[in-house]
């Protein structure tokens, strides 16, 4: 038998951490339940009245509890209907966890031709023939075992120093983790002394600095700091060129490397890059959660093939500390190799997600890119501009705010400062501790009141850039 149920029901009684459109696209309404036995089919089904029929197809329409009434499992699969041509196919057979995806594409690759026969695909392959998930080469593995030598080699000592500084910063057995190098130390120091603006406790952060100028500005403004040289030291010192270049690879790295050394620890924490800014602390929000999840995450905004199904952006997540969130972690430190070859650990973290989700019951939890306490990217370029001009005129009141979906450093520096949340001054930009001066680095570096400057008319202001040109041609300005 069939039966309907409201789709934003259905996911709100199940929680499946997924973001979810809300309101639902046209079309995707409902959820389609198939009962697989007569055992199955909800007691009240022949009961229904004639007007709550109301599909074309003649299948009923039943809360949530009444179609699953009799059903003692249930599996959710979760499928994108607006591809017109696609069908779903369930095969009565020895039970699979995973989708068998077949496409109309060529024998060697390449786009979809109606001509074809199905051919087996990845997951990961689109309509156009791109495959967004091609296994690392040899020589990703080896440059990963190189790193892993020096790690294991070095793990238990490396442990010992970091518990020391862990405990330093650790209340409520949790912490806030941040890696950062001297390339990107401005917006480290930006994100400090933003915070000191508003009254925002830092004193729960850990710096994992990958380099010794880096950890001398940030112990500069009151912040704890751990440095390996051993594991940290071959790190570049400079900023990413943009996104995926190697330098940003090997920060990538970084950020895996010492999330799995605070799970190994024991201890729940939050990570969050440094193109951050809070208006509130964060961990006030995770306090208050309720519902049973091992990892939150902010939406990184970007439904694509390559982050499905769930969008996790792994600039800012709370992890809880238990063993299937350490060996999650742990997993993700082995996949090394897949962080190199995709050139994002995004992508190596979002396909692991999904595996130990299914084999583990890890509980994942995507903060929905709608939600107005986790704003990024998506949120800042969006076409509308219809969160960014609430944010300006003080009608959303965020958490955070996150400067993801950007090019380069450079970018986010210019973006932040017409947003009005750049609080460095410009002495203090990519300088040195000891040039900067000696003891508290905040008086000489932070402004009490942020730095307001236009730089491009087409981008999110908070006050009119008109005047400017647009970054990207032929933009019309925000405001």
């Amino acid at each position: 038998g069939l039966s309907r149920t409201k789709k934003m029901n259905f996911t709100k009684y199940f929680h499946l951490g997924v973001p979810v459109e809300d309101p639902p696209k046209e079309g995707e309404e409902d959820v389609l339940i198939l009962h697989g036995t007569r055992m199955t089919v909800p007691k009240s089904i022949s009961k229904i009245a004639s007007d709550q029929i109301t599909h074309e197809s003649g299948i009923p329409l039943l809360p949530v509890d009444k179609a699953l009434e009799r059903c003692e499992e249930v599996h959710i699969v979760l499928t994108d209907n607006t591809m017109r041509r696609k069908c779903v196919a369930l095969v009565p057979q020895y039970e699979s966890f995973h989708i068998f995806k077949y496409m109309r594409v060529p024998e060697k690759g390449g786009k979809v031709n109606k001509t074809e026969k199905l051919r087996y695909v990845s997951r990961g392959y689109q309509t156009n023939g791109r495959d967004q998930f091609i296994p690392p080469a040899p020589n990703h593995t080896r440059r990963l075992w190189n790193m892993l030598v020096k790690y294991i080699q070095s793990i238990n000592e490396v442990l010992a120093a970091l518990e020391k500084q862990c405990k330093k910063v650790i209340k409520d057995n949790t912490l806030i983790v941040m890696v950062c190098n001297f390339g990107q130390s401005e917006l480290l120091l930006n994100f400090v002394c933003s915070a000191r603006a508003r009254g925002l406790d830092t004193s729960q952060i850990l710096v994992f600095a990958t380099d010794k100028e880096t950890k001398s500005l940030a112990e500069g403004l009151g912040l704890t700091a751990f440095f390996d040289e051993k594991n940290f030291g071959p790190m570049p010192s400079e900023a990413a060129n943009g996104y995926g270049d190697r330098k940003f690879v090997a920060m990538m790295l970084a950020k895996v490397l010492c999330v799995q050394m605070v799970s190994m620890l024991g201890y729940d924490f939050l990570f969050q890059d440094v193109d951050i800014i809070w208006f509130k602390h964060p961990l006030d929000y995770f306090k208050q959660q309720k519902e049973e999840f091992d990892i939150y995450f902010q939406d990184d905004g970007a439904h694509s093939t390559r982050y499905a199904p769930y969008s996790a952006n792994t600039g800012f997540y709370f992890v809880k500390h238990n063993a299937r969130t350490q060996f999650f972690l742990t997993s993700l430190l082995h996949a090394g190799d897949l962080v190199i070859k995709t050139d994002s650990h995004q992508q190596a973290l979002i396909a692991l997600l999904a595996e130990h989700v299914s084999l583990y019951g890890l509980r994942v939890k995507v903060l929905d890119r709608h939600m107005e306490e986790f704003p990024g990217g998506y949120n800042y370029h969006q076409k509308s501009g219809k969160y960014m001009k609430a944010f300006f005129q003080g009608e959303i009141k965020p958490y955070i705010f996150h400067m993801s979906w950007t090019l380069n450093k450079n970018n986010k520096l210019l973006f932040l400062k017409q947003m009005g949340e750049w609080y460095l001054k410009d002495k203090c930009i990519q300088t040195k501790a000891e040039d900067i001066g000696t003891g508290d680095l905040a008086p000489t570096c932070c402004l009490a009141e942020p730095n307001v400057t236009c730089h491009y008319r087409d981008k999110p202001s908070k006050i009119p850039c008109t005047d400017f040109p647009p970054i990207d041609v032929g933009k019309d300005s925000f405001w």
